[in-house]
């Protein structure tokens, strides 16, 4: 099993992904985990992790964890997706799906401002959805 986690630590909002990378390695989950805290995987280097991961993990389930935006109700909720998930969904970006399975945590509406949200972000809050995001990927690891 393969973790991606996307995001950068410089925007509170959208650092879910490098906090859940961090906890794995931490937890020291038997998994590949790639994007963390001190290497995390932004718009600027996500290519050279897709031809990696293309490369050394073909036969692997790939795990994509990305912050994102939805429904003012689903705000601090965690959502699955079977067929991975496109990173910057958010921002209508139109990028490559990437990975089997998508977990989504949802920090803000996507409505308005949502760069603003991102930055805003309570980090408390944020804090709180990465141990969420955590648990579910070490279960997923556990019985993968």
């Amino acid at each position: 099993m393969v973790f991606v986690c996307i995001g950068t630590p410089r925007i509170i909002g959208d650092s879910v992904g490098p906090r859940v990378g961090s906890m794995l390695k931490k937890a020291g989950v038997q998994a590949f985990v790639y994007g963390t805290l001190e290497k995390p995987i932004t718009a600027l280097n996500l290519h050279l992790y897709r031809k990696m991961i293309a490369t050394y993990h073909r036969s692997d389930i790939v795990v994509a964890i990305d912050a994102t935006m939805g429904d003012i109700a689903d705000i601090g909720t965690v959502k699955l997706t079977d067929g991975g998930l496109r990173p910057a969904g958010a921002f209508r970006n139109r990028s490559a799906k990437l990975g089997d399975i998508g977990i989504m945590a949802i920090v803000g509406e996507k409505e308005g401002d949502m760069l603003l949200q991102l930055k805003v972000a309570d980090e408390q809050f944020v804090a709180t959805l990465a141990e969420d995001v955590c648990r579910i990927a070490e279960t997923a690891a556990r019985t993968a």
